[in-house]
């Protein structure tokens, strides 16, 4: 997960702003407690939504309480991390698909940045061997879905089959250990969001996988008169499925939060990748 799915702060309310942004230092806590400081680093918006989503979702209750940064005791923040089994899960995941992100850069990537995968590759091989340990079953899945993803990409497939195995991963990963009134409304979510996710990074990556002759599924479609409002009709259409399945989930929580990264975040990403223009957002 690249950071595409997050919260449009100008249309926030500051006691939603100040829960999002407690979820996010929650889980920034929750890997250093886990796999230790460096992993930190790999914490992105994606995973603070993925974590929200469920927790969203669930009966139980989620309790915060007031605490400092970890980096800057001097900053307040909220912290629901402790006992939060949502938080926990999202930073295993993180960590499985971080071992994975590595292991592309190095068949795909160019001299230097290999050098760099290689030398955190121990790192990430003994934070891998835990987090697999503790989620064997979403380990299992991001596995299975990571080589079909190689094998559709050997074949310079179209768009709609380079998307699936990241959207199936996503879909399987979100109802993973879970109950919830309407699982087969959160696995379709959970798909459209991660082909989504698939479909603005091939967006935002196009120009530079040309001009380094890597693989992605929109290079034929670059140059067309018709490239923006393509990849723009595509993502809405996505966008529109995923929060048709979102609007018939029962939702106990964060309904504010949610419906602003689905309609108001999702809007200014593609402003940013697509039309390139300037936001007014500033990050956490």
């Amino acid at each position: 997960m690249f950071g595409y799915v997050r919260a449009y702060k100008p249309e926030m309310k500051f006691k939603d702003y100040d829960i999002y942004k407690g979820v996010y230092c929650s889980l920034c806590k929750e890997l250093g407690k886990r796999y230790g400081l460096i992993a930190r680093l790999t914490l992105s918006y994606d995973f603070t939504f993925f974590a929200m989503i469920r927790m969203a979702v669930r009966l139980g209750c989620v309790k915060f309480k007031n605490s400092r940064c970890s980096f800057n005791p001097t900053k307040k923040c909220l912290d629901c991390g402790r006992g939060n089994e949502d938080t926990a899960y999202t930073a295993d995941i993180s960590m499985l698909l971080m071992y994975h992100k590595l292991m592309d850069n190095i068949a795909d990537s160019g001299f230097l940045k290999r050098l760099l995968c290689y030398i955190a590759m121990p790192y990430a091989k003994h934070i891998y061997k835990k987090a697999k340990s503790r989620q064997p079953e979403a380990a299992e899945i991001i596995e299975k879905q990571m080589t079909r993803q190689r094998e559709i990409e050997k074949k310079n497939s179209g768009i709609d089959e380079s998307a699936d195995p990241s959207a199936e991963m996503l879909s399987q990963l979100i109802i993973n250990e879970i109950e919830c009134d309407s699982i087969l409304n959160l696995k379709s979510f959970g798909y459209m969001i991660g082909r989504w996710v698939y479909i603005i990074d091939a967006v935002d990556d196009c120009e530079k996988d040309i001009n380094e002759n890597s693989f992605n599924p929109l290079k034929n479609k670059f140059k067309s008169h018709d490239y923006k409002n393509y990849c723009e009709e595509m993502l809405n259409l996505t966008m529109g499925e995923a929060i048709n399945n979102y609007n018939k989930l029962k939702i106990y929580r964060f309904n504010d939060i949610l419906e602003n990264i689905l309609y108001d975040g999702s809007r200014a990403v593609v402003g940013r990748v697509l039309k390139k223009e300037c936001s007014c957002e500033k990050s956490l």
